[in-house]
């Protein structure tokens, strides 16, 4: 699978995860990324971290997900260490956004570096079922339960962010600048 393409609206199925999912446990295994090759100075391509994506969780995710859906988590989601296999996993397996109850500092900036919006919006999980088909609107501030026809409400992006996620993250944008 591959990192879906960034738009400000998006729309596609949740995948429900609960409270405290660790992005050293729960999202991508540290051991995991350290028989990868981290550490070594050696970046991982994100479709070889795609595979491992949520699979203490639900072994079979990466298999599951398509691209264009969502993962949908409960309190901190990508809590724990500053690693940032994480959130190159996720976008590796084709999930275009986060939406969770809350998250940590750290996995929001990595995931903004790399491209991959976080929007925190209480009552998520309350919201939304497995299946359900969402649509995220960046810009505006909205999360709407297509299938319930219910619509939560968050801090909408700031222009200058949604043009960083436009280039593929922070990472992206710089790289193109010295190119420049």
């Amino acid at each position: 699978m591959s990192r879906a393409p960034f738009s400000r609206k998006m729309q596609g199925s949740a995948w429900i995860f609960g409270d405290k999912m660790d992005v050293d446990w729960h999202i991508i295994s540290y051991e995991t990324t350290r028989g990868l090759g981290h550490g070594s100075g050696a970046k991982i391509p994100e479709e070889i971290l795609s595979q491992y994506c949520m699979v203490e969780v639900d072994p079979d995710f990466p298999k599951k997900v398509k691209s264009g859906d969502f993962i949908v988590g409960g309190r901190n989601f990508g809590y724990g260490h500053d690693h940032d296999n994480s959130c190159q996993a996720i976008l590796g397996v084709g999930v275009p956004a986060v939406i969770c109850e809350s998250s940590n500092g750290n996995f929001i900036r990595n995931s903004i570096h790399h491209g991959l919006p976080i929007v925190e919006v209480p009552g998520i999980t309350q919201m939304v079922k497995e299946g359900d088909t969402l649509e995220v609107d960046l810009e505006a501030g909205v999360v709407k339960n297509l299938s319930s026809e219910e619509e939560l409400h968050f801090n909408p992006y700031p222009e200058a962010i949604l043009q960083i996620l436009g280039t593929g993250g922070l990472y992206s944008q710089l790289q193109k600048q010295l190119k420049g």
